[in-house]
């Protein structure tokens, strides 16, 4: 399980956090890993990310502009899925495909696209951008994906 925090264009988050002895106080016992769109803090539990992401409310906030609970690797979910699993004590499904989810794409240079996808529709243009770069799979629930639907 990880933590994910995608950092505001031009901020260097991990650098920020180093920064403030409150933030680094939470962390320093997680060996946060510094990569291109932020950090990857890993934890050994759902809750655990949860109550850490709880503690750095502030800081992501300020410097940052998303956070994400680690599933399975490439696989992401938001704070709204997140809480459900944990208060549900649900698990991932494993035959079923989970319905609202939307992609992070990362270039090489750190710039991010964020995209979304009907259920069940392909998404042809993914193996082209994944050749240059990384993606996330990002799960969220039916409202937060009406809302990307919107935009």
């Amino acid at each position: 399980m990880n933590l994910l925090i995608i950092s505001r264009p031009g901020i260097r988050i991990y650098q920020e956090l180093r920064r403030s002895e409150t933030a680094w106080h939470a962390l320093r016992f997680y060996n946060p890993i510094e990569i291109s769109v932020g950090i990857l803090v890993p934890v050994n539990s759902l809750s655990a990310a949860l109550s850490l992401a709880s503690d750095l409310k502030y800081f992501i906030r300020k410097y940052g502009t998303d956070q994400f609970f680690g599933i399975s690797p490439g696989t992401y979910c938001t704070l709204a899925v997140a809480k459900t699993r944990y208060l549900n004590r649900e698990s991932p499904p494993v035959t079923n495909p989970w319905p609202w989810k939307f992609w992070y794409w990362v270039t090489p240079d750190g710039e991010i696209s964020r995209r979304y996808h009907p259920f069940g529709q392909e998404h042809a243009e993914y193996e082209e951008i994944n050749k240059c770069g990384y993606s996330f799979e990002i799960w969220c629930n039916e409202p937060e994906f009406q809302v990307l639907d919107i935009r």
